[in-house]
C-alpha cells in the first residue's frame, strides 16, 4: 500500500471521527465518507461480505458467537441472524474471519 493511499485513509478516518461528535450533518459526511472508503477498498481490491439473512454452512470463514433456536427459521435449518463483523477478503482470499449468530430451527 502506498503512502499516498495511507493518508487517503486517515484523512477519511479523521472525517468519520469528526461526524461521530456531529448532529444533523452527519449523515451527509458519512456517505461522502462511505463512498470515499469504497473506493479505496475496490482499489485495493479488498471485499466485505455481509451474511446476514444468507444460509449457514459448515466450512464458512466465519466464527459462530452464539446458536439461538428460532421458531421462524424452518427445522433442520440454519441462517445468519446477526453479523457481528464481515468477512474481510482480499484478491478473493480471506484475510480476516467474519464473526456471527446463527438462528437455527428446531422440530
Amino acid at each position: 500500500m502506498s503512502v499516498a493511499a495511507l493518508a487517503d485513509v486517515a484523512v477519511e478516518w479523521w472525517r468519520l471521527d469528526r461526524w461521530s461528535q456531529a448532529q444533523d450533518e452527519g449523515r451527509l459526511v458519512a456517505r461522502h465518507v462511505a463512498r470515499r472508503l469504497g473506493r479505496f477498498l475496490d482499489e485495493q481490491r479488498v471485499e466485505v461480505l455481509d451474511l446476514t439473512g444468507k444460509p449457514y454452512e459448515a466450512g464458512l470463514a466465519v466464527e459462530v458467537l452464539e446458536s439461538q433456536a428460532d421458531a421462524a427459521v424452518p427445522a433442520g435449518q440454519e441462517v445468519v441472524g446477526e453479523t457481528v463483523s464481515p468477512i474481510v477478503l482480499r484478491k478473493g482470499a480471506v484475510v480476516r474471519h467474519g464473526q456471527v449468530v446463527i438462528r437455527r430451527g428446531e422440530g
